[in-house]
């Protein structure tokens, strides 16, 4: 036991001997020393260790939601960990050289990219969304489309989201159609702010109506009341380059006229998780004074991060600093030679694929990929790959088990190759 003593600590490890007796004892099994080392040394690691893990994402799906959305590159990692190693100007003002505001850390990169006038970092969008409907509309109505009145994952619902933030929801239009006019006939003496809510994960198509993004600044301006938009999924470009439909990015929805948009940073900007608050100096700094400001922000890994990432936008390389751009990026030829290489001397095949962005920000769009099809029985290949160290996560296709290549890191390409072989 002396070894194991060494690596787990004695208190850690006498626990672990204990478990492992006591399970003999109602096993009426024998001891063994040999097998007795091993399994005490498997509980005393299961008791210190956490289950997070690395995987590999073969699935297509480029921002995924259960396996950690964006992907950070390493030589971003490394610039942001000179921040994180150490101690770090967070909330000390260097020129004063007294205590100073961790939000200054973004505002000259956030206007640069947005043009917005400030900025506050929170712990995701949905604390960014709660602070600014708790700062401007507490007690007060909230108007926004019943078409929009969505849940997210992991049961983030618009409505509970107005309620927690002390406002009162106003809803107009109906499900699949509202007009500008219905805003401008609710709007009341009562209304502190309109709400446009980016729908995410699904469309509604057919029968539909959706007023332009102009119309509703219009309406919001003749009402004197500000239009609230809640972006979500973090567009700085324009990926109508990539194969999507173009959509307004922040900084064209803040230079129409919107007084706050509010996004995610481990989405489309992809940067760790985090969410933004930007828009006029008024509005954010009625949620900067909040008190649930501090409930809600983020620490120095993720102003460290989020900024990294932000200039990889404001210097033009995010296509070579942020994975989810070089995945984007990356031409099917290059895919497909990738792809060449790691079924040779085995049984799979290379086959056309479809590939999904994520993360709710193109919900019924994908681009052309490649992927290899793994020949067998698809549940069980799907299976036999997630036991993988690392697990490798795939997708399972017309009853075929597919790895695809645009969601593959450069780090993937042996571990996958060895399992194909």
């Amino acid at each position: 036991m002396a070894p194991l003593v060494a690596e787990f600590g004695r208190a850690r490890l006498k626990g672990a001997v204990a478990s492992h007796l006591e399970s003999l004892r109602r096993e009426h099994a024998p001891w063994n020393e040999r097998d007795a080392t091993t399994a005490i040394r498997a509980l005393a690691a299961q008791s210190t260790s956490s289950t997070l893990r690395r995987v590999i994402n073969g699935s297509g799906v480029i921002i995924h939601t259960n396996l950690g959305r964006a992907p950070i590159a390493p030589a971003l990692w490394q610039r942001a960990s000179a921040v994180t190693a150490g101690y770090a100007n967070l909330e000390f003002d260097l020129h004063a050289g007294d205590r100073g505001e961790r939000d200054e850390h973004l505002t000259a990169l956030c206007a640069t990219l947005f043009g917005c006038e400030a900025a506050i970092l929170t712990n995701n969008n949905a604390a960014a969304v709660l602070l600014l409907l708790s700062a401007v509309a507490r007690g007060r109505d909230v108007i926004v489309s019943r078409g929009e009145l969505v849940e997210i994952g992991g049961a983030f619902r618009v409505p509970d989201v107005i309620q927690q933030g002390g406002a009162r929801l106003r809803e107009v239009g109906t499900t699949n159609r509202t007009r500008a006019r219905d805003y401008a006939e609710a709007a009341g003496p009562d209304t502190a702010a309109i709400l446009r809510v980016h729908r995410s994960n699904f469309e509604i198509v057919g029968f539909t109506e959706t007023p332009a993004m102009e119309e509703m600044i219009e309406v919001a301006r003749a009402k004197h009341v500000p239009l609230l938009y809640d972006e979500g999924s973090g567009r700085v470009v324009d990926l109508a380059r990539y194969g999507f439909a173009a959509q307004p990015a922040i900084r064209d929805l803040i230079a129409a006229g919107v007084d706050v948009v509010t996004c995610s940073t481990d989405k489309l900007i992809g940067a760790t998780q985090g969410g933004l608050l930007l828009g006029s100096e008024e509005m954010v700094g009625k949620c900067r004074k909040h008190p649930l400001t501090r409930a809600v922000r983020a620490g120095k890994e993720s102003y460290a991060i989020i900024s990294e990432t932000l200039r990889a936008f404001a210097t033009g390389r995010h296509e070579e600093e942020i994975t989810i751009y070089t995945m984007l990026a990356t031409p099917l030829d290059a895919l497909r030679g990738r792809a060449d290489q790691l079924v040779r001397g085995t049984e799979c095949r290379v086959v056309a694929s479809d590939c999904a962005l994520g993360g709710g920000t193109t919900p019924s769009e994908t681009i052309p990929s490649i992927a290899i099809a793994v020949p067998g029985d698809a549940a069980a290949n799907a299976a036999r790959l997630l036991e993988n160290d690392p697990p490798i996560v795939g997708r399972i296709v017309n009853d075929v088990f597919t790895i695809d290549l645009r969601t593959l890191l450069e780090g993937d390409l042996l571990p996958v190759a060895a399992s194909l072989q």
